[in-house]
C-alpha cells in the first residue's frame, strides 16, 4: 500500500503558463479573511514609518544631535539590539494573548515613541523616544507573521507571505523617496508658527501621523482567540510556551540555519549604517543615497511575486541558499569600484537575491512552527540577530573610521572586501552543515506544497 500512496501524494509537474498560475494564486488570496487584508494595510503603513526613521537614524544622530560616527553607530546598534531582545519575548506574548491585543500594545508603543522624537530638540529625549518605540517595533513582526499564517491556507500560504513581503517593500520604497525628497527640499528645516522643525523632525512627524493611521486600522481588527487555547485546554502563558518550544528538536536545526543566515542579513544593516556615509564621502557629499537605495524595494515589489510563482514548486531551502549567495556576492561590486554604476549594481544584485530568499524565509519559519507557535518561532529566530546587531553598529563605525573617514586617507575597497568576505561565510556554512540543519526532519516546504 505504501507505493500507491506515495504515488498519489507525488506532485505532478504544473504545465500551466506562468500567467495562469499567477492569476490563480491572486484569486485564492483575494478570498482570504478580512483580517489578512487589514494586516497587509497595517504592514504597509508601519513599513513607511519604520524605514523612514531607520534610513535616516544614523545620519540624524550625527547631523542633528552631533554624535560621532562611532557613537551614532553604537546608539543605532544598541537600539536594534534592544529590538531583537524584545522580539525574543514578544513572540511568546503574542501567542499567549492573541493577535489583536498584541497589535494594540505594539502600535501604541511606536506611536508614543515617534511622537517624542518628532517634538523635541533635546539631545537625550529622542533616545527616550527610540526606547519607548522598541516594544512596538519588535513585536509587530512576529505578530503580523503569525497573523498571515493564521489567515492563509496551505494553498495560499506561499503567496500570502510573498504579498506580505511586497507590501512591506512598497512601504520601504515610499520611505527613502520621501526622505531623499525632503532632505533636498527642506535643507533648512521647516517653520510652523513659532516652532522650528529640522528636516529630520519633519520626517519623524510624518512617520507619527502614518503610525496613528495604522493604530486606527489595528482597532478595526476583530478579537481572536489565542492559538494556545483553541484546543480546549487552559491558555498557556509566555513562559510555558517558551519551555514547550525549546524542547522541540526541529527548532534547534532551524536555529542553526537562521544563525548562519544572519551573516547574509547583516549586509542590510551595513546598507543602512555604512553605505550612506561611504557614498557621501567617496562619491559626493550630496549623493542621494536614499534615492539609489529605493532601487531595492522597487525591484522587490516587481520581482517577488514573479519569483514566488516561478519557484513555488521548489524547495524553500534551496531558494534561500541560492538567494543568499547572490545577495552576498553583491558586495563585491563595491570592492571593485567606487563609481555610481557600481552602487547601482550592488543594490540591484542584492535585490535579486533578496527576492529569492527573504520571503521564502518567512514562509519557512511559519510552516516549520507547530500551529499556534508561529509568533514564538519568529521571535526566537531573531536571537542570532541580537548578537549580530550589537556588533554591526560598532563594526560599522570602526570600519568607517579606519577605512573611510570623513577626512584623511581612505581605503573603501578594503572595507567592503572585509564586509563581503564575512557575508559569504553564511551560505557556505549552510551548505556545509545542511545535513545537520535538515537531516532530523522532513523538509517543511514538501509538506506544505502537498495539496490539501
Amino acid at each position: 500500500m505504501a507505493a500507491p500512496q506515495a504515488a498519489n501524494n507525488a506532485k505532478s509537474p504544473d504545465t500551466r503558463s506562468f500567467g495562469v498560475r499567477l492569476r490563480e494564486d491572486l484569486g485564492r488570496l483575494r478570498r482570504s479573511p478580512r483580517e489578512l487584508w487589514l494586516i497587509f494595510g497595517i504592514k504597509f503603513l508601519e513599513s513607511v514609518a519604520y524605514f523612514a526613521i531607520y534610513n535616516l537614524l544614523n545620519v540624524y544622530l550625527s547631523e542633528d544631535l552631533g554624535y560621532s560616527d562611532q557613537s551614532a553607530g553604537l546608539i543605532t546598534s544598541v537600539w536594534l539590539t534592544g529590538v531583537s531582545v524584545i522580539m525574543f519575548f514578544s513572540g511568546f506574548v503574542a501567542d499567549s494573548m492573541g493577535i489583536r491585543r498584541a497589535m494594540i500594545y505594539a502600535v501604541f508603543s511606536v506611536l508614543i515613541g515617534r511622537a517624542i522624537m518628532a517634538g523635541t530638540h533635546d539631545e537625550i529625549l529622542p533616545l527616550v523616544g527610540l526606547g519607548v518605540s522598541t516594544w512596538g517595533v519588535a513585536s509587530m513582526m512576529p505578530t503580523m507573521t503569525a497573523a498571515v499564517r493564521r489567515y492563509t491556507t496551505p494553498e495560499t500560504v506561499a503567496f500570502g507571505f510573498s504579498f506580505f513581503y511586497v507590501v512591506m517593500n512598497i512601504g520601504a520604497l515610499v520611505a527613502p523617496l520621501t526622505v531623499g525628497a525632503l532632505r533636498k527640499w527642506l535643507k533648512g528645516g521647516l517653520d510652523l508658527g513659532g516652532l522650528h522643525l529640522t528636516t529630520s523632525q519633519v520626517i519623524f512627524t510624518i512617520a507619527t501621523v502614518v503610525t496613528a493611521l495604522a493604530a486606527w486600522i489595528v482597532m478595526r481588527l476583530r478579537d481572536d482567540t489565542p492559538a494556545a487555547s483553541t484546543d480546549g485546554k487552559p491558555k498557556k502563558g509566555p513562559g510555558a510556551i517558551f519551555a514547550e518550544v525549546s524542547k522541540e528538536r526541529a527548532f534547534w536545526g532551524f536555529m542553526l540555519f537562521v544563525s548562519l543566515l544572519v551573516l547574509v542579513r547583516l549586509i542590510f544593516q551595513h546598507a543602512h549604517q555604512t553605505w550612506p556615509k561611504y557614498t557621501m564621502r567617496v562619491i559626493d557629499k550630496d549623493f542621494d543615497w536614499a534615492f539609489f537605495w529605493s532601487i531595492n524595494p522597487a525591484m522587490v515589489i516587481v520581482l517577488t511575486p514573479v519569483m514566488t510563482a516561478l519557484t513555488r514548486g521548489l524547495s524553500a531551502f534551496w531558494c534561500i541558499v541560492t538567494g543568499a549567495f547572490i545577495t552576498a556576492g553583491s558586495v563585491f561590486f563595491l570592492v571593485a569600484s567606487d563609481t555610481v554604476a557600481a552602487q547601482v549594481a550592488f543594490v540591484a544584485t542584492l535585490s535579486v537575491g533578496e527576492c529569492l530568499w527573504s520571503p521564502r524565509l518567512y514562509e519557512y519559519t511559519a510552516t516549520i512552527a507547530p500551529p499556534g507557535r508561529e509568533a514564538s518561532y519568529m521571535g526566537l529566530s531573531q536571537v542570532p540577530m541580537f548578537f549580530a546587531k550589537m556588533a554591526v553598529g560598532g563594526i560599522s563605525g570602526y570600519l568607517l573610521t579606519q577605512y573611510c573617514p570623513e577626512t584623511g586617507e581612505r581605503q573603501p575597497h578594503l572595507m567592503w572586501a572585509i564586509i563581503g568576505a564575512t557575508t559569504l561565510v553564511g551560505p557556505i556554512a549552510i551548505l556545509a552543515l545542511r545535513r545537520v540543519i535538515e537531516g532530523h526532519r522532513d523538509e517543511p516546504p514538501t509538506r506544505q506544497e502537498t495539496p490539501a
